[in-house]
């Protein structure tokens, strides 16, 4: 991806599934929720999927077995690899502070 990327959220949606479903175990990924909202929301709404998306214009928020968490800035300047592996060291970081998984390790096994 050039600098300036865009993308729909939807896109972004469909790269990050893969996240979630290999780094959480089966019934934690049912209590999961996790959408896109815009970084100057404080509130968390989420972005509809056809809304469009620029390098650091959204965020990733997650509310995994009632704990809510957050992934930073979505930075698509870098290619969907970066972006990807951005999300999921912050959903690590998150994973292994949280009551449910607390100290685990769970890096995703066959991410791009």
């Amino acid at each position: 991806m050039a600098a300036g990327e865009v993308m729909e959220v939807r896109a972004v949606v469909a790269l990050l599934e893969p996240v979630f479903r290999e780094m959480l175990h089966p019934d934690e990924l049912r209590a999961t929720r996790y959408h896109l909202t815009s970084s100057d929301d404080p509130r968390g709404h989420a972005l509809q999927p056809d809304d469009l998306v620029e390098t650091n214009s959204a965020v990733v928020w997650w509310r995994i077995r009632g704990e809510r968490g957050t992934s930073g800035g979505i930075w698509l300047d870098d290619g969907p690899e970066e972006m990807t592996r951005h999300v999921q060291g912050a959903l690590q970081d998150f994973i292994a502070e949280s009551r449910f998984g607390w100290g685990e390790f769970r890096g995703p096994l066959g991410l791009p």
